[in-house]
């Protein structure tokens, strides 16, 4: 009973050296690795040891946690880390290199039981992260993440954009002359024929769909087995690619990846908002290929070319998928 008290005020202490108010947990969860933007794990040393020797043995111990979690993270496709490490000289080097950059996150020490805890973080973005490390491979040689080698989406005909001052002109000229007619006198009363409602084309829909601006994209796959890996794509249903990080700047690769992860549409929203999206346009996936790549239809796909033809945001990559 008294050891477990011990236990129970070493777990508050802990707690209390990170953020204020804020108890320190692991992120070792793939989905919610990569919806964090990190790696959190804690090691425990044995009991009976000095101070020092118990901080160091608990380094180790979560040292080895954090290469174990960051092993089992997807590069693309069903291919982990480990596979990566297996077959590619690159990636065993990259993952070495990047592990070098997790930072403490908080530390206890029980006194009377002489054994430590500490904490580490690695965080995927940013300055020292998983995407620094590996952002040339991602971006320059993707067969060491046995990523599929598919051409690239050019849509048949592309939908132009009009600007919305001159939409917004065109529809008040278009009022004007209806209602001059209304007013127009007429002495000869005509039969009116009422047309007869079709289904609108596809082309047509494009064209009165990026009327409006488009600054960023949500790829909704909650109605499948999708998930986030270091390389995410949005493919057409015709297997051509719309979207990976060759489309995406190096520093903004490096600082997002390839888009965030969220399961709610409102928390998508506010994170594209963070990004400095205002009005984002939501996708409905139709499928899924190899858990990771998202496939929309072709004529969202045309869509989003249109936008980002005019808007840049593939290279801004203003995209975040939302998990089941």
């Amino acid at each position: 009973m008294k050891k477990l008290l011990l236990a129970l005020t070493a777990v508050v202490l802990f707690a209390g050296s990170a953020v204020a108010g804020e108890k320190i947990v692991e992120v070792v969860n793939s989905d919610e690795v990569f919806q964090k933007g990190y790696i959190q794990v804690i090691g425990e040393s044995e009991a009976g040891q000095s101070r020092y020797r118990a901080k160091r043995a608990a380094e180790v111990v979560a040292q080895r946690r954090m290469l174990e979690i960051y092993q089992g993270l997807r590069l693309s496709g069903k291919t982990t880390v480990r596979d990566g490490m297996l077959t590619s000289e690159r990636v065993r080097t990259t993952v070495k290199g990047s592990l070098r950059g997790a930072v403490p996150c908080g530390e206890s020490f029980d006194r009377t039981e002489g054994y430590a805890r500490v904490c580490l973080r690695l965080n995927l973005h940013g300055h020292d992260s998983v995407y620094s490390a590996f952002d040339e491979i991602i971006l320059k040689e993707p067969e060491a993440l046995k990523v599929r080698d598919i051409p690239a989406f050019k849509p048949e005909t592309l939908p132009e954009i009009m600007e919305p001052a001159v939409e917004k002109k065109v529809a008040e000229e278009k009022k004007e002359e209806v209602v001059a007619k209304v007013e127009a006198p007429s002495e000869v009363v005509e039969k009116v024929e009422v047309p007869v409602e079709t289904a609108e084309a596809a082309s047509e829909k494009i064209q009165e769909a990026v009327a409006t601006p488009v600054d960023g994209i949500i790829v909704d796959v909650r109605d499948f087995d999708f998930k986030p890996a270091l390389v995410n794509r949005i493919l057409t249903a015709k297997n051509e690619v719309l979207f990976d990080p060759s489309k995406v700047l190096n520093q903004v690769l490096i600082e997002r990846g390839c888009g965030g992860y969220t399961t709610d549409l409102q928390k998508a929203r506010a994170l594209l908002e963070s990004w400095g999206s205002k009005s984002p346009m939501v996708l409905n996936g139709k499928t899924v290929q190899n858990v990771t790549d998202a496939v929309v239809s072709v004529e969202d796909a045309a869509t989003v070319f249109a936008y980002d033809q005019k808007y840049n945001l593939l290279a801004q990559a203003r995209v975040v998928f939302v998990l089941k």
